[in-house]
């Protein structure tokens, strides 16, 4: 998610002065079977049918399933939006979801509904048998959920309908237990395995739609129009609906759509995309699927990535919406196709996409924006942020912490996009570019679909450049390096 990091260096400055290749053979993906249908109402009334292969080496006797909407409810512990947002996210007053599991059956047979988790987050499923290793069952999930009134990534606005992580979703399973993490507020609190996607979406006939993944069908009739869309081994699914125009064009072979209701030159954002897509194709290596959308949206942040599919703030123009369009495309190779767990890691895809960002101005042209001045600009906020937090005695700096753990969205954007950006450009000018550039292509071959930890990107740069690295890359993430005016 690019975060509206150029407003938060400035206001804080100013005070403190659809089809991939496979995935390894011996992994058989997990599928998800949607059928969901939005009323007028904004309620939307769906069943999920999780046909769940454990990939895990061990045995399960239940799954847990993330209940991302419960966390828009009224009473939840945790917000997803952070508490001095309030009221720019509810711009028409605090606006609550309602959700209710109303069926659960395993292979057919109907289990007891359970709601377990931190706040409420988690469907607990009891399987009835033992699940071993590559085994599959079929989990089938009914619900309704009424949407929230806010510009987040699940609820509406008087423009669009953003439906992202609106369905359950298989919680991974990792060291003994389930990942369970709750809705924080800061960062893109989200972990899951790639899957393959199957959705009927039936909507209001005035809405057009953008989807993770292919429309293979869309069928309209007198009130609704029915979307039919394919998505395979993609890391989770998301929906965007408005009264859009559409553009669309080609970077390579990959088809490029840019959906819209305002912007007075929408084709320079989709040349952007476009761009965008050439550029990370070469440096890292190709995109894998079809189609890649970017749509504008009402929205908090900035912006917000999800498998072949990016919102852009409706808030945004010229060269910051420009900018956002970069960075989250640059999700699409780190997070999309690289996976990570963006609580305990979040450096590991927002650094890599905020450095993605500055190393595609260094490749494109026509541009206002340069590598040169983004990475002055980036090394010029973060001395001040850390010369600032030094004199007040808040001199944490380590970046090895969990989202829940930052002091707020000022910290974790200075730590996780700006530190993690000018640590790899450290990196990078240790081994030398074409090693640097060598070390990412192998990263991403080397973890395509799957789920990397730091040492993954750790030792494709050690390979690459045939040089020791842990050192470097642990004074960064533990602290140990802070850039004041008078040098490391």
């Amino acid at each position: 998610m690019r975060k509206k990091l150029t407003a938060i260096i400035l206001a804080a400055a100013l005070a403190l002065s659809l089809l991939g290749c496979a995935a390894p053979e011996k992994i058989q993906r997990s599928k998800y079977t949607i059928k969901a249908e939005l009323s007028n109402d904004y309620t939307l009334n769906s069943s999920v049918v999780c046909d769940y292969v454990n990939n895990n080496d061990v045995p399960l006797k239940e799954l847990w399933f993330h209940l991302y909407p419960n966390a828009y409810r009224s009473g939840a512990k945790y917000s997803p939006v952070p508490s001095n947002r309030i009221a720019e996210a509810y711009p028409d007053g605090r606006s609550y979801s309602v959700l209710d599991v109303t069926s659960v059956k395993v292979n057919g047979k109907p289990v007891e509904i359970t709601l377990t988790g931190e706040d409420e987050n988690i469907l607990s499923v009891a399987l009835g048998r033992t699940l071993d290793p590559a085994e599959k069952i079929s989990v089938a999930i009914d619900y309704t959920v009424k949407l929230p009134k806010v510009k987040h990534r699940f609820g509406y606005t008087d423009k669009s309908v953003n439906l992202a992580n609106f369905y359950p979703i298989a919680c991974m399973y990792r060291n003994g237990a389930f990942v369970a993490d709750p809705y924080y507020s800061t960062g893109d609190p989200f972990f899951s395995d790639c899957a393959d996607y199957s959705v009927t979406l039936t909507v209001p006939n005035k809405f057009e739609g953008a989807f993770t993944g292919t429309v293979k069908s869309k069928t309209s009739g007198e009130s609704a129009t029915t979307y039919n869309v394919e998505a395979k081994n993609v890391r989770d699914f998301a929906a965007v609906l408005g009264e859009y125009q559409k553009m669309s064009g080609l970077a390579g072979d990959v088809i490029v759509n840019y959906l819209y209701y305002n912007d007075g030159d929408p084709e320079r954002a989709l040349n952007t995309a476009i761009d965008a897509v050439k550029i990370f194709g070469n440096l890292f290596g190709a995109y894998p699927y079809k189609e890649y959308t970017v749509v504008q949206t009402g929205f908090l942040q900035g912006g917000m990535e999800y498998p072949c599919l990016s919102m852009i703030s409706d808030a945004y123009s010229g060269d910051a919406k420009l900018d956002i369009i970069v960075h989250e495309t640059a999700h699409q190779w780190w997070y999309g196709v690289v996976g990570n767990d963006e609580v305990k890691y979040s450096w590991l895809d927002e650094g890599l996409a905020e450095y993605s960002t500055m190393m595609f101005y260094e490749h494109s042209e026509g541009y206002n924006y340069t590598f040169n001045a983004k990475r002055a600009d980036a090394l010029g906020a973060y001395i001040l942020y850390c010369e600032t937090y030094k004199d007040n005695g808040m001199g944490d700096t380590s970046m090895t912490r969990a989202i829940n753990e930052y002091e707020g969205e000022t910290e974790y954007s200075y730590l996780v996009y700006v530190k993690g950006a000018l640590m790899l450009d450290d990196v990078r000018n240790t081994v030398g570019t074409n090693s640097f550039i060598s070390g990412l292509k192998r990263y991403y071959s080397e973890n395509k679909y799957g789920i990397a930890e730091p040492q993954n990107l750790i030792g494709a740069m050690e390979k690459s450049s045939k040089r020791s690295l842990n050192e470097l890359f642990d004074s960064w993430l533990e602290g140990n390096v802070k850039l004041f005016s008078s040098g490391k």
